[in-house]
């Protein structure tokens, strides 16, 4: 498994941190997952780490990954940071990962600090 889920009771944010190579199944799973955690929880802010990360998705696959996150309940209530180096050129894959964008609260950050602090506002 190359994903881990924290909570941080502090700040009521799950993070889920992405290392090495991530393939399709995986980050269907991470969803999955982080979604049940959604539920069990009072928690609607979440930091998806992708530092430490190479995602690994074909354009059908993106699409299909797309639907499943659009139809996520409990996603489109949440507020999400994506934590990205600056080289990393995944912006446009995350800036396309859900059908209906206005439904989600998300942006994309270079810094955990101001990823945190966007959260919290």
């Amino acid at each position: 498994m190359s994903y881990t889920f924290k909570l941080d009771s502090e700040h009521t944010v799950i993070e889920v941190e992405y290392t090495g190579l991530i393939d399709f199944d995986e980050r269907k799973e991470a969803i999955k997952e982080g979604v049940a955690i959604l539920q069990d929880r009072n928690y609607s802010r979440i930091l998806i780490n992708l530092v430490g990360a190479k995602l690994r998705l074909s354009n059908s696959e993106k699409v299909e990954l797309a639907h499943y996150i659009s139809e996520q309940h409990a996603l489109i209530e949440a507020k999400t940071a994506f934590l990205i180096r600056c080289e990393q050129t995944e912006r446009e894959e995350i800036d396309d990962a859900v059908m209906r964008r206005e439904k989600f609260n998300s942006q994309v950050f270079y810094s955990r600090s101001k990823a945190l602090e966007w959260l919290g506002s």
